[in-house]
């Protein structure tokens, strides 16, 4: 009897060992994978994917090249020709006429291609239909030697306002002149031709000014005087009175002349009327 039960209990402590030694193997076997499944994650982590690793189609740089006709291209060559030549009238004329046919200001044409980009350093820029410059150009803006020009249609003609001088940084800076010219259908009665010439500071006239006005008939009548900041500053010439209404006025006669006057009153003093009028924006 003692013997059967020794007998047994050398089998239970037997399969107690087998058992023990299958959970140890189990438990090695769930600790290797884990490692593994830990190492493929990591490896997965660190080496980018397949999708990852495929280059990003490059972006394209926008084409801002404008399509011209062969009838544009003549336009704007002809354009360029009067201005060229100083012949502003003709540039207006020829402006006034032609149906632009692009919509996209501001725009630059270099004398080859136009673009909506204003990166050559000199060309024609159309700021709109009406409104065109002409001359040198840095940073998309007026700087040197360059002339604007706009053309408007009034009840009274039509005419073209202009500037042309030495620009910096998009704006009048130096010698220059800046006024209009009715170039068609005007009457004797509207100053055919109006003329500022004198040094400019960021587009407002300083200095001595020369200012000439021609009527319908060519009679043309010139002052000389002293701005500030495109405002009128007063010296021993100007004539101090009244108009009819008790107002303060102030006279200046043309070419020492008795049979044109200039006249100011307190509030025209105050205005920064002596000023390019054309602005780059």
């Amino acid at each position: 009897m003692n013997k059967d039960k020794t007998g047994i209990k050398k089998q239970n402590i037997h399969r107690v060992g087998i058992a023990a030694g299958l959970i140890a193997v189990l438990l090695c076997l769930i600790g290797y994978g884990k490692t593994v499944g830990n190492w493929r994650t990591e490896k997965e982590a660190k080496s980018p994917s397949t999708e990852a690793m495929v280059a990003e189609p490059s972006q394209k740089e926008p084409d801002t090249e404008m399509t011209l006709t062969s009838e544009d291209k003549e336009f704007l060559n002809s354009l360029i020709k009067r201005f060229d030549s100083g012949d502003l009238e003709g540039a207006a004329r020829l402006l006034d006429e032609y149906d632009i046919p692009w919509k996209e200001f501001p725009c630059m044409y270099d004398g080859t291609v136009m673009r909506t980009e204003l990166t050559a350093d000199r060309g024609l820029v159309f700021l709109k239909t009406s409104t065109v410059f002409y001359g040198e150009f840095k940073d998309g803006v007026p700087n040197g030697t360059c002339t604007a020009l706009q053309v408007i249609s009034l009840e009274e003609g039509k005419r073209y306002d202009y500037s042309y001088g030495t620009w910096a940084n998009g704006k009048m800076n130096g010698n220059g002149a800046t006024g209009y010219n009715y170039y068609d259908g005007v009457g004797e009665e509207i100053n055919k031709l109006s003329a500022k010439e004198g040094v400019f500071k960021d587009n407002r006239m300083e200095g001595e000014v020369t200012y000439t006005s021609t009527n319908a008939a060519g009679e043309k009548a010139v002052w000389k005087f002293l701005a500030e900041d495109g405002r009128i500053v007063l010296d021993d010439r100007w004539i101090k009175g009244a108009d009819s209404f008790g107002t303060t006025t102030y006279k200046l006669m043309a070419n020492d002349e008795k049979n044109h006057a200039y006249t100011l009153s307190e509030a025209d003093l105050q205005e920064d009327r002596w000023k390019n009028f054309i602005e780059f924006d």
